[in-house]
């Protein structure tokens, strides 16, 4: 996958969003996940919205990109971006309204950086 596609892949995805909690705090809304490559040739950066329902990544607003993942009972998200055979795997901490941890792409070879924050 191009450098540009694999950011479209995570930020512009169609419709899942976070996952979701087992009990506890709901994660539930939309949020707004902004990536920055740090190794590889993937685009620099990039930024989608992403939403999230009963603590599960249910939507995204890329086209061709079919997210899954689930925000656990400790506040851990689990996340994986499917474009046709390119992949990118997401996982990280969710802090109230923020979110944030690393991306990679072995189909791609390159991954970084991803953060979030909630915006309704």
């Amino acid at each position: 996958m191009r450098a540009g596609l694999l950011v479209a892949l995570l930020m512009l995805a169609p419709s899942p969003s976070f996952p979701a909690l087992a009990q506890g705090t709901s994660h539930d809304g939309r949020w707004r996940v902004e990536l920055e490559t740090t190794v590889g040739k993937c685009a620099s950066s990039g930024s989608t919205i992403v939403t999230v329902k009963q603590n599960r990544l249910v939507g995204i607003e890329t086209s061709g990109v079919e997210p899954w993942g689930y925000i656990d009972e400790t506040d851990t998200f689990v996340g994986h971006f499917n474009s046709g055979a390119k992949i990118l795997r997401a996982n990280g901490d969710v802090r109230g309204a923020t979110a944030s941890g690393p991306w990679s792409s072995q189909t791609e070879y390159c991954g970084g950086r991803w953060t979030a924050h909630k915006i309704d």
